[in-house]
């Protein structure tokens, strides 16, 4: 049976131990090419994904958040442009595919080697390095359309109303 590890940051208890990542049962430090770490956690109201797996000496992080739906042009034709305006910008200035949109949502997501051995000290690192140059892209996304995490009410379209398509009423005269 495998121990759950956890460390505290900020009084939140996270999936990992700060001192030892890799360990088994017994607190004995894993070989090389053993270990498997699979953690949530938010960011700016964004739930983010991360699997890391530890291999030949290696160590590497794959990282998903989703960012909310991409709004369908009849919803929105303006949101749409913008936020598809944004995501090229942002993965032509952070170069490669950081941000795109799958399945009608939108979102970010990067491989990252991890340096061995691994600890939460840089795993946390490499988290913060890889999100720290996206968080103006997210605040600008953040003006289309509302983080999965943050408050609503039920129903509510993701998209912000100042962006919504405005229903036609009446006969104009």
């Amino acid at each position: 049976m495998s121990k759950v590890k956890t460390f505290t940051l900020g009084g939140k208890a996270l999936p990992v131990d700060l001192h030892t990542v890799w360990t088994d049962d017994d607190g004995k430090a894993l070989t090389v090419g053993d270990g498997l770490i699979q953690f949530d956690f938010g960011y700016r109201n964004i739930r983010v994904v991360g699997r890391m797996e530890q291999a030949l000496g290696s160590a590497h992080l794959k990282l998903v958040g989703d960012l909310g739906p991409m709004p369908f042009s009849a919803e929105s034709p303006t949101a749409r442009a913008g936020l598809a305006r944004i995501i090229d910008a942002a993965n032509a200035d952070l170069g490669g595919s950081l941000f795109r949109v799958t399945l009608g949502r939108v979102l970010l997501g990067s491989d990252i080697d991890v340096p061995v051995p691994v600890t939460a000290t840089g795993l946390v690192t490499s988290v913060a390095g890889f999100l720290l140059p996206t968080l103006p892209y997210l605040e600008l996304i953040a003006m289309y359309i509302r983080p999965p995490l943050a408050t609503s009410r039920p129903g509510e379209s993701a998209v912000r109303p100042e962006w919504r398509r405005r229903k036609v009423t009446g006969s104009g005269r």
